[in-house]
């Protein structure tokens, strides 16, 4: 007897007799196992049979069938074997298959399932009985094989007649054809009928994405010379809305309905494809970083595909050169403090992810020609062509959450805030960017799609800070919103560097981020994958190590609001301290730049709650613009009943030296003096600073009665006492 070769990898099958030893037959079988495994098929089995990820199965295909006599195909020693069949095998290649497993193994547990890993047979009776028999091993093996090849000729000499689709240019015109073999009976010769199914397109791959396969298409549209990449939903091939989207990236396709069956029928065979990751985020995926215009960052060994689409997809191109940008216009921003802190802001969006930190947003409002424009210019040149990528404040909130899935973990620069649809479309947009997560939305298929998110950084210039902004539009601001959209008066930069005046530089710096532009942003995503390899953590240790210095400069009375903002800085610090290699700016300057920044934002926001300060503030002027709503005490004979009465104002007494009291009714005062915040937070706050008095019953900590000589029934009230200019004065202080 001959000796037996090694069937493909069968020297990688687990060497325990008692585990499934996984053998893939049928013409199907190596299509099914891809390349390195990475098929499709087999990947869907392997999840199947729960079989080990870097366990390899035997493969028998066509040509292995033909050759049982020469082959081994399972260890000797091997007790338990599963044959899954992919394509076609005939009964006699399975018989011959048989006479081997009994001839050359121990197998007592042999099965045969399709490729989805349900069972179709169970051979080991069969196999045990070929034992039995004892039939001349050699002779029946030749003779099944010899059939088998035979058999084989003839499959071959029918295949050569079977239709296929073959790229080829007929007549001058290039595309895929269907091309059908004829053979002429009288002369044999054979001949072949051609018909047009599309321009040329090629199966390049299989998309998964988190909810949905695709198939992964190249193909060049007309009048372009470079290849496009497209993701076509598996479930829309051969649909109408399939065929249009082919059309709208510029395929031609034929319109004849049965040469449209053959082509979705080719476009949909990824046998042996690799597998694309097709995803509906940009940002940091699969160890590397998509810009919103598809093109992906460092190491794209994965196959990632973004299949979203920005609105301004185009703006993110490449003008000048690295060292034209620091020449032209790093070189000029270097010590203006509130440019810097643009160029912070655009380089700290791809860092969020990466530091696990929270979405925010700078806004710089200022007068006219105070600098607000170059500024947004000079950080949106970062990444490509300012005026192309900038995004509008006159846009719905679900606009820009679909745009901020487009930029994820990028950066939104939004133009002037005064350009919003109306001041509730901003409100509505301001906490849907910064909240990071879109809304609930139902698949037409039925169940909930996956809910939308993202991490990006905003800015934005405006006149007015967003609070007065929303505030002239008789809308109450948020303290959340002022913490995740910081509000920075700008000041004006002082630096001119060869330039004569403040308007020259402004001008030449707004010139030159139209021509040098995109290429710093993609140097900086790739010096942050550097990073990256060379230790996981490494971003994250230098952002600890600013943040705690952020947070020791602090007073102790700084509020957990202030702390928060305080990260903001120090993630704004890492990006650029870890930028110097390409702003050419020092590690004091970016440091001063930043202080400077924040002290701004400080003397706006305070040092204390901004919550507290609310609601002192609204309480204060309540009582100050609705005194009229007030029973006077003592009474004024003169003095008619005030509508909608709020309840109870006794006058202060200068003899006595009693101030002024108002005793408030219960729904007044929820209602009114309160409205917007929480009843027991906000009476903690108004307890704390002296303006609400304690209640003198045990169980009505707030509540007050009303003395007898008022009201004789003595209503719980709660009882305000305006604070004195001095007490004010502390208070706006705190």
């Amino acid at each position: 007897m001959n000796r037996l070769k090694n069937a493909p990898y069968l020297k990688d099958q687990p060497k325990e007799p008692m585990m499934e030893a996984v053998i893939l037959v049928g013409a199907g079988a190596w299509s099914a196992y891809g390349k390195d495994g990475n098929g499709v098929g087999w990947q869907v089995l392997r999840k199947q049979i729960d079989d080990q990820e870097d366990t390899k199965p035997v493969i028998l295909g066509s040509e292995q069938l033909t050759q049982l006599k020469r082959l081994r195909v399972a260890r000797a020693e091997q007790k338990v074997i599963g044959l899954y069949q992919f394509g076609e095998m005939t009964q006699t290649e399975l018989t011959a298959l048989c006479h081997n497993l009994a001839i050359h193994t121990a197998a007592d547990k042999v099965t045969l399932s399709d490729n989805a890993g349900q069972l179709s047979e169970d051979l080991s009776a069969y196999i045990a009985r070929l034992r039995e028999e004892q039939t001349q091993p050699d002779s029946l093996i030749e003779l099944i094989a010899d059939s088998a090849s035979v058999q084989g000729d003839k499959q071959e000499k029918a295949d050569n007649l079977k239709p296929y689709i073959k790229k080829r240019t007929i007549d001058g015109k290039k595309g895929l054809y269907r091309i059908t073999p004829k053979m002429e009976k009288d002369t044999g010769e054979i001949l072949e009928k051609t018909d047009w199914l599309s321009d040329c397109v090629e199966v390049v791959g299989i998309g998964k994405g988190e909810e949905e396969y695709f198939t992964m298409l190249s193909f060049v549209p007309p009048n372009e010379r470079q290849a496009r990449l497209l993701a076509l939903p598996l479930k829309e091939i051969g649909e109408r809305s399939g065929w249009q989207l082919l059309r709208m990236n510029g395929l031609n396709i034929s319109n004849k309905t049965h040469l449209k069956t053959e082509l979705a029928d080719y476009l949909q065979d990824c046998s042996g494809k690799p597998v694309h990751h097709v995803v509906n985020v940009t940002g940091w995926q699969y160890g590397a970083y998509i810009l919103p215009n598809g093109d992906v960052i460092g190491d794209n060994r994965q196959r990632v595909y973004f299949n979203g689409q920005s609105a301004n997809k185009g703006g993110y191109s490449t003008g000048g050169s690295l060292e034209s940008w620091q020449r032209e216009i790093a070189g000029n921003v270097a010590k203006n403090h509130f440019m810097m802190l643009g160029v912070a802001c655009a380089l700290a969006a791809p860092l969020v992810t990466l530091v696990n930190a929270e979405s925010f947003g700078v806004h710089l409002f200022g007068g006219s020609s105070s600098g607000k424009t170059t500024t947004a210019n000079i950080a949106s040149s970062i990444y490509g062509h300012p005026d192309e990528i900038r995004l509008s404040w006159f846009s719905t909130a679900l606009a820009l959450a679909n745009e901020a899935q487009a930029r994820n973990d990028g950066f939104m620069p939004l133009d002037e805030i005064g350009q919003g649809a109306n001041k509730k479309h901003v409100e509505q947009t301001a906490y849907t960017l910064f909240n990071g997560i879109g809304k609930m939305q139902g698949a037409k298929e039925g169940g909930n799609r996956d809910i939308a998110r993202w991490r990006t950084l905003a800015f934005s210039t405006g006149e007015t800070d967003l609070e007065t902004y929303l505030t002239a539009g008789g809308i109450k601001t948020n303290v959340g919103q002022l913490v995740r959209l910081l509000n920075i008066p700008i000041t004006k930069a002082c630096h001119f560097h060869r330039h004569r005046d403040g308007k020259a530089h402004a001008d030449h710096l707004n010139q030159a981020t139209r021509r040098h532009y995109g290429v710093v942003g993609r140097e900086w995503i790739k010096l942050l994958i550097a990073e990256q390899a060379a230790g996981e953590s490494r971003i994250t240790t230098q952002y600890q190590g600013y943040l705690s210095k952020w947070l020791e400069r602090l007073p102790t009375e700084a509020s957990a609001q202030v702390k928060r903002v305080a990260t903001r800085f120090a993630l704004l610090e890492t990006a650029l301290q870890l930028a110097a290699p390409l702003t050419g700016w020092k590690a004091a300057d970016n440091s001063e730049a930043l202080l400077k920044a924040f002290a701004e934002w400080v003397n706006e926001f305070g040092y204390h709650s901004r919550e507290e300060r609310q609601v002192i503030e609204q309480a204060e002027a309540f009582l100050a613009r609705f005194a009229s709503r007030f029973i006077e005490f003592p009474i004024n004979p003169t003095a008619s009943e005030p509508k909608d009465i709020a309840g109870h104002r006794v006058l202060a007494n200068t003899d006595r030296g009693t101030p002024e009291q108002f005793y408030v009714f219960k729904q007044v005062y929820v209602q009114d003096v309160i409205k917007g915040f929480n009843e027991k937070q906000a009476s903690e706050i108004l307890l704390g600073c002296g303006l609400l008095k304690q209640g003198d019953t045990k169980g009505y900590r707030y509540l007050t009665r009303l003395p007898s000589k008022i009201d004789p029934k003595r209503t719980r009230c709660y009882l305000l006492v305006p604070m004195s200019e001095d007490e004010d004065e502390a208070t706006a202080s705190d």
